[in-house]
């Protein structure tokens, strides 16, 4: 078993080791250091040198290793002149290490890491024409989008902080990221796009959180002289959110669903005429959309969003504890002001308990959904 287990082991590592040297061998469509047949004996060797260091010599990884580097510092310096770059070098150190992670049973981060660069490697000439199309205030949104999702969310802690247990960093910076990532999508498209774009933003962000999709709309809209495509884009989000609460409520809760559909239904025919009303297909110049879409990604307007649901969440929190259970409403009408999903899932799963009347868990919801729409 342990020898087909290793026959296994060493087929996965040229496969892989292939697939990249299948892309180099056709992209340079010449002769050249590594190619087809050079990529795979790479991830190979990096098995056997991960299969002798394990069993017999601790050195035959080290050394292995070394003449890689070895032989790529070579080739470098002999390409040098010719201006290739070190794309293929670093290439085979990355193939090198695919060959160890297979030895160590990492298959599933050896297959993504070998497509990962696969692709990579194959989108050399969309890539380069897409990273000289960018303007410095691209590269700058993307740092900022970078920081706020990335960098910020892993490092906080996730628990209840403050009077009342009200402030959880790691859920408000959850808001953080959709306001973010929904501004940014929004940025991208407007760039690349044009404004008639955003309503696909509008539309979609609506499926995530309608309230972020009108905050970071509003903001935009300061710099846009023709506010339809805004509003068209805001509206829709609305009756996108009013969908996704009859499709939650169904799996949920059945019979409090049949009850609520009808006044979201009316609501969302009601929305859907201001839609149809504000709907265009105006686009915007180069030159103006240029001009807009430098300012629509702002920290400072997230983060203002972040503290107003901060504030708000701190607000029911207090409620809770001076109310109880007969503050239901007040919970519904304030709780709906941010986030419309919290409160149809308590309520319906309340209900389905029987701790609460159907007939109250139906008010709730629909103050809950009142005190959105109007807030937003």
């Amino acid at each position: 078993m342990d020898n087909y287990d290793l026959i296994y082991k060493i087929l996965f590592s040229f496969t892989l080791g292939f697939l990249i040297g299948l892309e180099r061998e056709y992209k340079v469509k010449e002769q050249i250091f590594a190619g087809i047949r050079t990529f795979p004996l790479i991830s190979i060797l990096g098995f056997l040198s991960s299969f002798v260091y394990d069993k017999y010599w601790e050195g035959a990884l080290y050394i292995s290793f070394i003449a890689v580097v070895s032989f790529s510092l070579i080739n470098f310096y002999l390409e040098f002149s010719k201006d290739k770059g070190v794309t293929t070098e670093i290439s085979i150190l990355i193939t090198f290490f695919i060959g160890v992670l297979t030895y160590f049973n990492q298959y599933y981060l050896a297959l993504f890491i070998t497509f990962s660069t696969t692709l990579i490697l194959a989108l050399k000439k969309p890539l380069e024409d897409f990273a000289k199309s960018l303007y410095f205030e691209d590269v700058i949104t993307l740092i900022k989008f970078g920081i706020l999702t990335a960098v910020v969310f892993p490092i906080l802690p996730d628990k209840n902080l403050g009077p009342y247990e009200a402030f959880n960093l790691k859920e408000i910076w959850k808001v953080v990221i959709i306001v973010a990532t929904i501004d940014f999508i929004g940025y991208i498209l407007l760039r690349f796009k044009g404004s008639k774009s955003l309503l696909l933003v509008g539309i979609f962000g609506g499926l995530i959180s309608s309230t972020a999709v009108t905050y970071n709309f509003s903001i935009m809209s300061k710099n846009l002289e023709n506010k339809n495509i805004l509003i068209s884009g805001i509206v829709g989000s609305w009756i996108v959110m009013n969908l996704r609460v009859i499709a939650l409520m169904l799996l949920l809760n059945i019979n409090l669903a049949i009850l609520v559909i009808p006044f979201l239904l009316a609501l969302s025919l009601i929305q859907l005429v201001f839609f149809k009303g504000y709907y265009t297909y105006n686009n915007l110049n180069i030159d103006d959309r240029k001009h807009f879409y430098n300012k629509t990604f702002s920290i400072t307007s997230i983060l203002t969003f972040a503290f107003v649901y901060t504030l708000v969440v701190f607000l029911i929190k207090v409620m809770k504890v001076y109310l109880g259970n007969i503050g239901i409403y007040f919970v519904g009408l304030f709780s709906g002001v941010v986030d419309v999903d919290a409160v149809v899932l308590s309520v319906s799963n309340l209900t389905n308990l029987n701790s609460i009347n159907i007939n109250i868990g139906l008010l709730a919801i629909l103050l809950a959904i009142l005190s959105n729409t109007v807030f937003k």
